[in-house]
């Protein structure tokens, strides 16, 4: 397990390194409101990721895998509350003027703490079960809410945060079916297509006439390549998820 954990940690340097560069050789602006997108898009979009690569590395094991995502969603959203709080808009974060598109962000991502809460709750009082409808399908019916009416500047960030509601929606679909591989994949992809939804790359897509489209059929397809390095280094499933 250990030589695999080097390998997951080293993967996950790979995948920062690459869309961090990819980020710098194509944002047209380097001004402080584009960096503190990637900021904002880099963090939710890894966490999307981890939670998928949890889904694919437990999924014979369910209620370990319930309990990595309830971590997952505490570390996630209690940091991007904090470093937006403190951080990107100081002295008070969305207390102090951020702005009405940061109260969005802020709330979705206090939403994914408190179900990250709610999870170790549930997990801790009913032991013979978790369940994780309710957990997924309305946050994400809620995040829904809030991108269809999140205002953004490109027409290439409409479409990726479309196709993220989209890709989102089909990995709470899976997960309530029972389908984990097929959710943890979903959530992968999601995590990709999200990243480039933000301003500063949607921006280089405007400006160059590029297909909004064909931009978030690259990015998904990059989430297949890294979806598929995942089950590579997972140990599969050995039977079903229970």
């Amino acid at each position: 397990m250990t030589g695999t954990a080097l390998k997951l940690g080293l993967f996950a340097l790979i995948q920062i390194a690459v869309v961090t560069w990819l980020w710098y050789i194509l944002v047209p602006d380097y001004r402080w409101v584009i960096v503190q997108q990637f900021y904002g898009h880099l963090g939710p979009g890894a966490f999307l990721v981890a939670m998928g690569a949890a889904a694919l590395f437990f999924a014979a094991e369910f209620r370990r895998l319930n309990r990595i995502e309830a971590w997952l969603a505490i570390v996630a959203g209690a940091a991007y509350v904090l470093a937006d709080t403190f951080i990107m808009h100081p002295p008070l974060g969305v207390f102090d003027g951020a702005g009405p598109g940061e109260q969005e962000h802020v709330s979705i991502m206090g939403l994914i703490l408190v179900l990250g809460i709610s999870g170790l709750v549930v997990l801790r009082r009913h032991p013979e079960g978790f369940p994780t409808g309710a957990h997924f399908l309305i946050p994400i019916a809620i995040v829904a809410m809030v991108f269809l009416n999140h205002h953004q500047h490109t027409q290439a960030g409409t479409i990726g945060h479309q196709a993220t509601l989209i890709v989102l929606g089909a990995a709470a679909l899976f997960r309530v079916l029972g389908k984990v591989v097929e959710y943890g994949i979903a959530m992968i992809v999601t995590g990709y297509v999200f990243f480039s939804s933000q301003m500063g790359l949607a921006m280089y897509v405007d400006m160059n006439h590029t297909s909004g489209g064909a931009w978030v059929a690259a990015w998904a397809t990059l989430g297949f390549v890294a979806a598929t390095v995942f089950i590579a280094l997972s140990p599969g499933t050995t039977k079903p998820a229970e």
